[in-house]
C-alpha cells in the first residue's frame, strides 16, 4: 500500500536504518553496481579448474565470525577470475610435488556480502567472539585492517586459503553447538580445519595472525614460509595481517568489484569436476532395492572400479530431492520430510561418521556419543543437522539418536538439502543395512563390506558425488549429462 507520508519524510526514515546506508554508501563507493548482475564469462568454479583444491568455504556457512551465512553465498563454492584460478592451480602443482596441497576458505566475495559484514560490526551480539576475536572489539575492525569497506575479494583475484599435508590434523566435523575455541589456542586445542599448524586459525582477527608475527612457533613459520613463497611465486601477493588471505597480481587480474551471487554449479559442471562418482538406480520411482556402482575420472569420460553391489533405498521408493547442480526434476514425485522415500538427484558426500573413536578414511569423520543426534523437527533451526544435543539448548522435538541404530556404525552423510529448507527432508545417509530386502526411512544402506570400502575409496579433494535416480530417468539424463553407460 502507498505511503501517505511525503516522499522526504519517507526517505530521511529509510536512512534512518544502518544497513541501507552501508548499501548507499557502497553504491557510492562502486558506482554502476548492480544488485542482480549475472556471474560474468571470465569468472570460473575453481573446482572446474582443479577439483584436487580442497574447499571450506566458511561464509556460505555459520562458522565465521559473523556466526551466519553472509548474503549472496547460496552455494559453497570458490570462484576466481580465469586468471587466478589457473595460477592456483600452478601452485597446487608444485606444492603436490613437495607432498602439500591448499585448501580455500573464501575466493570471490560478492559486494552484497561485505555490506552484510559492515552491518555485523556495527550491530550488537557477538555469536563467534570467543573463537575469531577474543581480543578485538568488533566495532574496530575497520580500523585494525581487518575487514575493508570495499574488498577485492569482490573482484575475484583474491583468496583466501591454507596449507594441507601429511602431518595435518583431521579436518573436525563443524555444526553450530561446536565448542567455541580461540583461534590462537594450541594446534591440538583449536579448531582442525584439516589443515598444518599456521600458528592460528582463519579468519583468526589477533596480532598472532599477523604473517610475520614473530610469537609463533617454529612449524607453523615455516608452513607459513612454504605458503607464500609458493604463492609469491605464481604472482600473489600477501596480506602483512592476515597469513592466508593472497591477492593475484598477474596481468589478467580483473579491476572491476561484482556482487552476482554465488550460485551451485550446473548438473553437467558438477559432474564434470568430479574425479569419483558413484552411481545408485533403482528400477523404478517405488522400487526399494537398487544397485551401486563406483567410477573414477579417466580424460573426459569415468571407467567403472570394481563389481556393482547391492544397495536398499527408502520403503517408499525415490522422489527428487534437494541437491547440487540446479536439477530440473521433471516427471516424478518431489521429496518430503518423513515420505519414506531416498532423494534422487546429484548430491555431495560429506562427513562419514560411526561409533569408532577412528576410522580409516580420508573423509572428515565425526565419532558419535550418546548425545549425538540428527534433527528432523523442520520447526529447528538445528534442522538437518547432526548436533551434541549434550552441548546445545534444545528447540527440537524430533531427532534420530544416532547411537541407537545399529545401522549407523558405519556411514556417510549424503548432502541433500542442505542449507536445509523445512520440510524438504533430513539426515540422508549411507549406511550399514539391515539386510538386503529391508528398506528404510529414506536412506540408502548396503553390506558392511561396501560401505567399508566406501570409507577408504572416497577422497574428499577428487570433488566425489552421488548420483542416484531411476533407471527411466538416469537414461533420459545420462547424454546430456555426460554420465557413464551403467
Amino acid at each position: 500500500m502507498p505511503s501517505s507520508l511525503p516522499f522526504p519524510v519517507q526517505f530521511s526514515r529509510l536512512l534512518a536504518r544502518p544497513w541501507l546506508r552501508s548499501l548507499l554508501l557502497l553504491s557510492l563507493i562502486v558506482p554502476g553496481m548492480a544488485w542482480a548482475e549475472p556471474r560474468p564469462e571470465h569468472m570460473v568454479y575453481l573446482r572446474t579448474i582443479d577439483p584436487t583444491i580442497e574447499q571450506d568455504i566458511r561464509y556460505a556457512s555459520a562458522h565465521n565470525f559473523t556466526g551466519h551465512s553472509l548474503d549472496g553465498y547460496a552455494a559453497s563454492e570458490c570462484l576466481l577470475s580465469l586468471d587466478t584460478a589457473k595460477a592456483l592451480a600452478r601452485v597446487q602443482q608444485a606444492l603436490q610435488a613437495q607432498g602439500y596441497g591448499l585448501k580455500v576458505f573464501d575466493c570471490y566475495r560478492p559486494s552484497r556480502a561485505v555490506a552484510d559484514m559492515g552491518r555485523f560490526a556495527t550491530a550488537p551480539g557477538d555469536p563467534r567472539k570467543a573463537e575469531f576475536y577474543p581480543r578485538v572489539d568488533k566495532q574496530d575492525f575497520w580500523r585494525l585492517g581487518y575487514v575493508a569497506r570495499v574488498s577485492n575479494h569482490s573482484r575475484g583475484s583474491t583468496v583466501d586459503l591454507t596449507l594441507t599435508g601429511p602431518k595435518a590434523l583431521p579436518a573436525d566435523t563443524w555444526t553450530p553447538s561446536a565448542a567455541q575455541v580461540d583461534c590462537t589456542a594450541p594446534y591440538a586445542q583449536r579448531w582442525h580445519d584439516g589443515a598444518l599448524d599456521m600458528g592460528t586459525g582463519f579468519d583468526c582477527f589477533d596480532e598472532r595472525a599477523h604473517t610475520a608475527n614473530p610469537t609463533i612457533n617454529a612449524t607453523a613459520k615455516e608452513n607459513r614460509q612454504r605458503l607464500s613463497s609458493a604463492m609469491e611465486k605464481e604472482g600473489f601477493a600477501g596480506y602483512s595481517k592476515e597469513w592466508w588471505h593472497f591477492t593475484f597480481s598477474g596481468e589478467g587480474a580483473p579491476k572491476s568489484v561484482m556482487d552476482f551471487p554465488i550460485t551451485p554449479l550446473s548438473a553437467s559442471e558438477v559432474l564434470d569436476s568430479s574425479h569419483q562418482l558413484i552411481v545408485v538406480t533403482t528400477k523404478n520411482w517405488d522400487d526399494t532395492q537398487g544397485t551401486a556402482q563406483r567410477y573414477e575420472r579417466d580424460g573426459g569420460s569415468f571407467r567403472k572400479i570394481g563389481d556393482g553391489f547391492a544397495v536398499v533405498v527408502g520403503k517408499s521408493g525415490m522422489a527428487w530431492g534437494k541437491g547440487l547442480g540446479n536439477v530440473e526434476p521433471g516427471e516424478g514425485p518431489v521429496k518430503r520430510e518423513g515420505d519414506g522415500k531416498a532423494p534422487a538427484g546429484i548430491f555431495k558426500l560429506g562427513t562419514a561418521f560411526g561409533y569408532d573413536t577412528t576410522a580409516e578414511t580420508k573423509l572428515p569423520y565425526l565419532s558419535l556419543t550418546s548425545t549425538t543426534e540428527c534433527v528432523d523437527d523442520s520447526k529447528s533451526e538445528r534442522y538437518n543437522e547432526l548436533v551434541d544435543a549434550a552441548a546445545k539448548a534444545k528447540d527440537w522435538n524430533s531427532s534420530e539418536q544416532m547411537r541407537k541404530e545399529e545401522g549407523y556404525r558405519k556411514g556417510i552423510f549424503i548432502e541433500h538439502n542442505t542449507p536445509a529448507v523445512p520440510g524438504s527432508g533430513s539426515c540422508i545417509f549411507f549406511h550399514i543395512w539391515r539386510g538386503p530386502t529391508s528398506s528404510t526411512q529414506g536412506c540408502t544402506a548396503m553390506d558392511q563390506g561396501d560401505i567399508s570400502r566406501l570409507f577408504e575409496w572416497l577422497d574428499p579433494r577428487e570433488s566425489p558425488v552421488l548420483v542416484q535416480m531411476p533407471e527411466g530417468q538416469y537414461e533420459r539424463l545420462r547424454e546430456r549429462w555426460k554420465l557413464p553407460q551403467r
